[in-house]
């Protein structure tokens, strides 16, 4: 009979075990290296919002998850929304559903605790799309040389930071949380520890005490040369200024750094750059299409409460009745039907079958569309979504329009 319960300490062994041999990147090969991440986790274990669970059949252990409880910025209000990582499944048990039993118990639980979304880092996106999750937004992976950045006249002197700089650094993920949607709450606990990592380097600039920009980064010698140094790094900030003082450091290791290489969430960040090539300078179509950056995809969201959601989305509707037919194959296995009216801007659920027009799509779209990652417009373009009245798209499109696209920086 099987059977999912949360972890105790002693089983997280074992799980670390599953998860070694699903996740060979950890680069946890030995029993040592086990027992030291073990001792590492058991110091956060099944407390803070971070929960362990596995699934077993009788006393044999197939497969182990850990699950997030975070509170997201979405389109200016906290929700909360459940996170899942570490998803892993014992070798010998593969091909025995014991992933999609997870996942499907995970969907409930959160729906179960009164979770609105649900989200992950796809290893398998089509996997994932099929139990519903859509796609969130790309990143942009950019490999450049200091000197292709511009360097600004004004001075913005950058500073080491480090423990003592923990509230600064707090203070500055609370503000990123509160401009974007779909960042984060980040713990400080989390922030503590990343201040305390070893061979990465962070610097800030300050203004009147307030840092508004951070860049870390690791550097490694080049291997064909051993001398020419690489820089990987990550830059956040929070206002023009925080920038300028980030690109005016990178511009200035020109005389060592060789090669810069770094990911993104923005994805405009290449108007800042003096030159926009990638440093293999190739073309991608003709006559001059440059090779900027590569892209990809990771975060994936779900929604779990579909008419909360959409009563939490602004809108500039105004007496308009939308009726939605979500499909849902994983969960309920059959459509998910409300209608939604819309008076001044304000929506509600609304009784009885009139209605303007119906949205047809599936729950994967629906959540890429709740999260501002994707369109009505493009949805349909692409023979995702189905529209009674075409011709309203346009109008329907406008009125849910916001500038950010969903930024999540968080890593789990």
């Amino acid at each position: 009979m099987r059977k999912i319960k949360k972890l105790t300490k002693d089983q997280l062994t074992s799980a670390l075990r599953i998860a070694a041999k699903a996740y060979p990147m950890m680069q946890v090969n030995t029993e040592q290296q086990i027992a030291e991440l073990d001792a590492k986790l058991q110091q956060d274990f099944n407390s803070d919002g971070r929960e362990w669970f596995g699934l077993f059949e009788d006393n044999t252990h197939l497969g182990s998850m850990l699950l997030f409880d975070f509170c997201m910025n979405y389109y200016g209000k906290d929700i909360k929304a459940k996170g899942i990582g570490f998803v892993a499944v014992e070798f010998l048990h593969k091909k025995q559903k014991v992933c999609k039993e997870m996942l499907h118990w995970y969907l409930e639980h959160s729906i179960k605790q009164q979770y609105p979304m649900a989200m992950l880092y796809s290893f398998r996106p089509d996997f994932y799309k099929k139990m519903g999750f859509g796609f969130g937004t790309k990143c942009y992976k950019y490999v450049s040389s200091p000197d292709r950045l511009p360097r600004f006249s004004d001075a913005f002197p950058m500073q080491y930071l480090g423990e003592a700089d923990k509230d600064d650094v707090i203070a500055f993920y609370n503000a990123l949380y509160n401009k974007h949607h779909g960042m984060i709450r980040k713990r400080e606990k989390d922030i503590e520890a990343m201040l305390k990592s070893q061979g990465t380097y962070f610097v800030g600039y300050k203004e009147q005490g307030q840092l508004l920009s951070m860049l870390s980064f690791r550097l490694k010698a080049d291997d064909s040369t051993n001398q020419a140094t690489h820089m990987m790094l990550e830059l956040l900030f929070t206002c023009p200024n925080g920038l300028k003082a980030a690109l005016n450091f990178l511009n200035s290791q020109a005389d060592q750094v060789s090669r810069m290489e770094f990911s993104t969430l923005y994805p405009d960040l290449f108007y800042s750059f003096g030159d926009i090539r990638n440093l293999d300078n190739r073309q991608l179509r003709e006559p001059g299409y440059h090779h900027v950056y590569d892209t990809g995809m990771g975060i994936m969201y779900r929604s779990l409460n579909h008419a909360q959601l959409l009563l939490e989305r602004p809108s500039m509707l105004d007496g308009m009745r939308i009726r939605f037919c979500l499909k849902d194959d994983f969960i309920t296995g059959k459509a998910n039907e409300f209608t939604v009216q819309w008076i001044a801007g304000k929506a509600s659920m609304a009784k009885g079958a009139k209605h303007d027009l119906q949205l047809s799509m599936g729950v994967a779209e629906y959540s890429a569309w709740m999260m501002n990652a994707v369109d009505f417009s493009t949805l349909h373009q692409y023979g995702l979504l189905n529209c009674s009245k075409e011709n309203l798209l346009p109008e329907i499109d406008r009125a849910f329009y916001y500038q950010q696209k969903p930024l999540c920086l968080e890593r789990f």
